[in-house]
């Protein structure tokens, strides 16, 4: 057994598990999502899209043992949500190359100067999402902040990341994307959301 339950909050037991034994054939194409919150996403993503694998890391136990609870109540056999932090957590469980999309959504800024270093752009986390990705796989980036927007993007072309909007540019929503809990409220009030579609 790849993964247990402790006090409700999945835990990685092995290293890069065998995601085909865990999924079935959802875990040829497999997707990560960091920072599920409530799981708007993560939800609707998994049951949109039953021939593809979604794992979601989210920090905060709460939100992770109820995201977890609500896929198994939904019948949703290609998502995973697990507690802890993704900068630990993806190494150990994704070998390099074999992820067809990483999904980022409203991550916090973290704009006090000493806290920059949990930022999820950053120069080492950023090598390390580029790594994780096959050729050709989808980094879903999106922000609320545009100046971490505009941060974000300048940084992960500079990682080497491929932006499908040309440099410095901005992503479209696409017809048949899955929108986060907090991004349907941005939806309906018609804020701007900050988009970026960046290729291996």
């Amino acid at each position: 057994m790849i993964f247990s339950i402790e006090d409700d909050a999945p835990i990685v037991r092995d290293l890069l598990p065998d995601w085909r034994a865990r999924f079935g054939a959802a875990g040829g194409r497999l997707e990560l999502e960091i920072g599920c919150g409530h799981g708007g996403f993560a939800l609707g993503f998994a049951r949109a899209f039953p021939d593809r694998a979604l794992v979601g890391i989210e920090q905060r136990r709460k939100f992770a043992a109820e995201l977890a609870a609500k896929g198994a109540r939904r019948g949703l056999p290609n998502l995973l949500v697990l507690n802890g932090d993704a900068r630990l957590l993806a190494p150990r469980l994704f070998a390099a190359g074999s992820l067809a999309a990483i999904h980022v959504h409203f991550p916090d800024p973290w704009w006090k100067r000493r806290h920059h270093r949990r930022r999820l752009v950053d120069d080492r986390m950023s090598a390390l999402l580029l790594g994780l990705l096959a050729p050709g796989g989808v980094l879903d980036f999106r922000t609320d902040v545009e100046r971490y927007a505009r941060e974000a993007v300048v940084r992960l072309e500079e990682a080497g990341f491929r932006n499908a909007a040309g440099p410095g540019r901005f992503a479209e929503a696409a017809p048949d994307e899955i929108p986060s809990t907090r991004e349907r409220r941005y939806l309906a009030s018609g804020e701007p959301v900050w988009r970026l579609r960046l290729l291996k």
